[in-house]
């Protein structure tokens, strides 16, 4: 029956035309030229621990200051222009499609050698929202990214491992002191044998502080994981960190 499905995808398409990720080009699937001739990937020297930019050294102020429980936090670009524009039509514009061109900016970052030190991940969990949210929202973009990285690098995803169970208000505009206070104890582990004696890499769309990651990781290690990395889409570090 290929050709009912070759039908199914030319309905699609004209209801639903593919647009650029980061511009909303109707007709293109991804990145539009301009766009992604736009698109900032994060490139070293970073802290060795959290990823962010930095002048040659070991580790930036805030992993000095307040270290996260991650071995290692990486982004593949910087939160701004077309890429945050992305971000904010998949999640606040509720288009999921935006999701696989998100994705695409991990798998590219993947073959940079910023991201070694996360390569001896043995399973990627997404970073999940509450279901309060989830239900607003219609998906969860974490779950989206993840699956088709996953895709792409043959690393396998697990869901329903890791859960939200805490509605907090949004991080934005919170500073460092209260996003770590928002997110307090807001996940836990409903699946341990999946991640006991496991090294996991933790897939979201943009970190700032780290708050949110960090709590997600307490929560895996304290069920039993052996180590915790995290990769997201995006990085957009606080003035004040």
């Amino acid at each position: 029956m290929r050709w009912a499905r070759r039908l199914w995808h030319e309905i699609l398409d004209a209801l639903y035309p593919p647009r650029c990720a980061g511009c909303g080009l109707v007709g293109i699937e991804g990145w539009c030229e301009e766009c992604a001739g736009q698109i900032e990937y994060v490139a070293p020297p970073v802290c060795n621990r959290c990823g962010t930019p930095l002048s040659p050294e070991e580790f930036c102020a805030s992993c000095r200051a307040n270290p996260l429980v991650m071995e290692a936090v990486r982004a593949a670009a910087h939160y701004r222009g077309v890429v945050q524009s992305a971000i904010h039509r998949c999640k606040y514009g509720k288009r999921p499609a935006v999701a696989p061109a998100l994705a695409d900016l991990l798998v590219t970052g993947w073959q940079s050698p910023l991201t070694e030190p996360l390569h001896s991940a043995e399973v990627v969990i997404p970073m999940p929202i509450h279901p309060q949210r989830e239900r607003e929202r219609g998906f969860n973009q974490s779950l989206l990214i993840a699956a088709h990285f996953c895709y792409h690098t043959g690393l396998s995803l697990i869901q329903g491992v890791l859960e939200r169970v805490v509605y907090h208000r949004p991080q934005v505009g919170l500073d460092a002191s209260e996003r770590r206070q928002n997110v307090r104890d807001a996940f836990r582990v409903v699946q341990s044998q999946q991640v006991v004696g496991r090294t996991v890499l933790l897939i979201d769309d943009v970190w700032t502080t780290g708050s949110t990651l960090n709590e997600a990781a307490k929560a895996l290690l304290s069920a039993g994981a052996a180590r915790v990395f995290a990769y997201t889409v995006a990085h957009e570090p606080l003035s004040t960190m």
